[in-house]
C-alpha cells in the first residue's frame, strides 16, 4: 500500500516532483513571477521521465508488473509551494496564494495531459485506454477543450498522471524547500 494515494490491488506507487521554488525568477522583488513556460518544459520532461520508469521498473510480482503496464500509471506533483509563494510576496493560506497555485496546478495538469498525448502518438496509448470512458472521469472535468480533443484523437499514455504527496523527503534533497 503506498500512503500518498489510493492504489488498485498489485498497484505501483510511482511519484515525482516539480521543485516550484527553482522556476521563481525575480525572487522577493516586485518584478517575481513563476516562468511558465520553464514550468511547461519540466512537467513535459518529468512526464517522460516518469513513464519511462514504468518500462525499466522490476516490479517483485508479475501482477505488479502487469497493474503498471496496463495504466502506466504516474503521480507527478509539487515541492517548493509555499517557498515560490513567498518569493512572489503571497502568503501561504491567502486567498491570493490558493488562487495562484490553483492557476499553477491546471498549468502543470495541462502540461502533464499534452505530454502524455506527445507520447501515446509515439509509443501508444496505455493498453487499457477507452476514450469515452478516459474524457468521462472527474479528473477531466475542468481540463480545457483543446487537451480533450488531443486525447480523444491520439490517446493518452497514463492512465493517471498527477497526484500531491506530503514530499517530506524530497523537499529536504530538493535544498529544503517547503514540502508539497
Amino acid at each position: 500500500p503506498c500512503g500518498e494515494q489510493p492504489l488498485p490491488p498489485y498497484g505501483a506507487c510511482l511519484l515525482g516532483s516539480i521543485n516550484m521554488a527553482t522556476l521563481v525568477t525575480g525572487a522577493f522583488t516586485t518584478k517575481a513571477r513563476l516562468d511558465l513556460a520553464a514550468l511547461d518544459d519540466l512537467v513535459r520532461t518529468a512526464v517522460r521521465m516518469m513513464d519511462n520508469v514504468v518500462d525499466a521498473s522490476r516490479f517483485p510480482l508479475p501482477e505488479q508488473a502487469e497493474e503498471a503496464a496496463n495504466k502506466r500509471r504516474i503521480g507527478l506533483g509539487v515541492t517548493g509551494l509555499a517557498d515560490a509563494l513567498l518569493m512572489l510576496g503571497l502568503r501561504y493560506g491567502s486567498e491570493a496564494a490558493a488562487t495562484q497555485t490553483e492557476a499553477w496546478m491546471k498549468a502543470i495538469a495541462r502540461a502533464a495531459y499534452l505530454a502524455s498525448v506527445d507520447l501515446a502518438r509515439e509509443k501508444g496509448a496505455f493498453p487499457l485506454f477507452d476514450a469515452d470512458k478516459f474524457l468521462a472521469s472527474g479528473s477531466l472535468r475542468h481540463m480545457d477543450e483543446d487537451v480533450k480533443a488531443a486525447i480523444r484523437q491520439h490517446g493518452i499514455r497514463n492512465a493517471l498522471l498527477t497526484s500531491i504527496a506530503p514530499t517530506g523527503t524530497i523537499s529536504l534533497y530538493a535544498g529544503n524547500v517547503s514540502s508539497g
